[in-house]
């Protein structure tokens, strides 16, 4: 955020009075850039659609981002791949429990009607056995590496499925076996207001937190999802101390308009 002042009073010219003429000066405030030290933002669902893509690029490109989530089995254009490798931004693999990404006609609304779907879905189904899950997000993984020339710096999923007990045990065996570092899920706690999906999450994250083999990954202190914050500027006055995820959907246009405008 940035502030505009005149140069102090007591610096000025005869009498320590500033001339009506002097420049304005552009002042970057030490608190916003400590904040920003402390935030990483991370931008979800590359590759889900082609107006995802382009809004990720984007912001990679104006140095808005830290970590972008790659959907390995969504749609590319030519070139993209290669314009998101040169931003340098860390590239997470988003393992999707579908085989293709779904189209969602309301980004926003229906969210806890999807989870309940999925929750009987996965309850009633033969498609989601532990040896189909390993298979397909295995698949994944090696598709990431097949399109980026190298394996993801980190992993997280759609839908913070990777929380449920059961899938939360197959990725940290993956990212073990892939070698892959960074892992999305919170060290001390979620931030942002109870909405329907945070105490979803946060019911998961509770029971699991104390599942030992997370703690050989590097992970944030805490995690939000930006659709979580209804003040942002009340947010970022009151943040704990600590690395922060913030997991951003620029396809969602308040979204990308809210990053853009922040950082």
């Amino acid at each position: 955020m940035w502030v505009f002042t005149r140069p102090d009073p007591s610096i000025g010219g005869e009498g320590g009075r500033v001339p009506p003429s002097a420049p304005v000066i552009f002042i970057l405030m030490k608190i916003d850039f400590e904040i920003r030290k402390r935030l990483i933002i991370s931008a979800d669902d590359f590759g889900k659609s082609e107006l995802a893509n382009k809004n990720i690029r984007r912001l990679a490109e104006a140095g808005k981002l830290d970590r972008i989530s790659v959907m390995s089995n969504g749609n590319f254009k030519p070139g993209e791949i290669e314009k998101i490798k040169k931003t340098g931004i860390k590239l997470d693999i988003h393992l999707d429990l579908a085989e293709i990404p779904e189209k969602e006609k309301n980004l926003r609304q229906g969210v806890l009607k999807r989870g309940i779907f999925f929750l009987l879905k996965h309850l009633s189904s033969r498609e989601y056995t532990k040896k189909r899950i390993i298979a397909r997000w295995s698949e994944q993984i090696e598709k990431f590496q097949e399109l980026f020339s190298r394996l993801p710096d980190g992993l997280n999923s759609h839908q913070h499925v990777h929380l449920f007990k059961r899938y939360l045990m197959i990725t940290v065996d993956l990212a073990h076996q892939y070698k892959i570092s960074y892992f999305r899920f919170a060290k001390k706690g979620l931030l942002g207001s109870k909405t329907n999906v945070r105490r979803v999450v946060h019911f998961l994250w509770k029971n699991d937190k104390k599942f030992l083999g997370i703690n050989h990954f590097d992970r944030p202190d805490y995690f939000v999802s930006l659709d979580w914050i209804k003040d942002f500027d009340n947010f970022l006055a009151n943040l704990p101390k600590g690395k922060i995820e913030l997991a951003c959907h620029p396809e969602r246009q308040e979204e990308m308009d809210l990053i853009d405008k922040y950082f």
